[in-house]
């Protein structure tokens, strides 16, 4: 086996379980969260108007973008961009032959990624991004 396709099986490898690990977060993960902090109600307290199941947009961004960068809750930005930095390399689509669904998976992967490294790092003072990542203006 050349070189060559010995890395891009790593990395298919690679893209592949990324992909099952956040395409679980949307369906099973996000929704298991939600009900674990959102309060049951019982059936008498609710009413007919409120019956309905939460949808997942009533689940916590930052709580999905954590479990997409696989960050716990207290990390720093030193965690999260290590952590995007990590998952942006693995998922970038170029590693991939263009038009295969290998890189059509990783371009899903690094958009979720993305989305994921920005609503965690809203929140963050702009001179430590910049600091923190060498961003000189």
């Amino acid at each position: 086996m050349s070189e060559v396709r010995r890395a891009y099986d790593l990395l298919r490898g690679y893209v592949n379980r990324e992909w099952d690990r956040i395409r679980d977060i949307d369906l099973d993960k996000a929704w298991q969260e939600l009900h674990e902090a959102v309060p049951s109600k019982s059936k008498q307290e609710a009413g007919p108007a409120t019956e309905q199941e939460p949808t997942p947009a009533d689940v916590d961004p930052k709580v999905l973008a954590r479990s997409v960068l696989g960050v716990h809750e207290d990390a720093t930005f030193e965690d999260i961009k290590r952590a995007f930095d990590r998952l942006n390399k693995r998922s970038d689509p170029s590693n991939f032959p263009e038009g295969s669904d290998e890189a059509s998976n990783a371009a899903k992967i690094q958009a979720r990624i993305n989305w994921a490294f920005r609503t965690l790092i809203e929140d963050t003072d702009e001179t430590e991004k910049r600091f923190k990542s060498l961003e000189i203006d």
